[in-house]
């Protein structure tokens, strides 16, 4: 299997610099082979006009977007989700649906905050029930995170 063809995989998927002991492991390589392959790669994407380009420290290799490239492309980047967010979004999504005072009880008045944050990233639906919210996951949350709809065909919530 080609080599720098592998790399070019690896570094796509990667959210970080790769060190070169890692790719060394992944691609069956020698420590002063790395190097190489980066700028075989990095020859390549020139080569083919590519928006991306590899990053080498010398530790570790990164594939990054080209700057020209980052206006075009912000709209789609998606912000990351805290752990502390996503360990919300968790209990949501295993008890849905859920009472938010009830999800308050199992992880606490943070929780309010990141339900706020849940409702604009379109990943949970509140409808109001009493002195409390009902909540739910919405299609959104499906496509994000590549999922069956886990409402399990019970009727949506509308949201707010």
């Amino acid at each position: 299997m080609d080599r720098v063809a592998m790399l070019e995989a690896v570094l796509f998927v990667a959210d970080a610099p790769v060190e070169y002991r890692d790719l060394e492991r992944m691609l069956g390589v020698r420590h002063e082979d790395v190097p190489a392959l980066a700028a075989e790669l990095s020859g390549r994407l020139l080569e083919r006009a590519s928006p991306l380009e590899v990053l080498d420290s010398g530790e570790s290799v990164f594939m990054v977007l080209k700057e020209e490239f980052s206006d075009l492309v912000y709209p789609l980047v998606r912000p990351e989700i805290s752990r502390a967010v996503l360990r919300t979004l968790s209990v949501v999504a295993y008890r849905q649906p859920i009472l938010q005072s009830d999800l308050v009880e199992i992880r606490g008045s943070g929780s309010y905050a990141h339900v706020d944050e849940l409702v604009g990233r379109n990943l949970v639906a509140r409808q109001r029930e009493g002195r409390s919210y009902v909540l739910q996951t919405t299609p959104e949350f499906s496509r994000y995170f590549k999922t069956a709809d886990l409402a399990g065909g019970q009727e949506r919530l509308d949201t707010d």
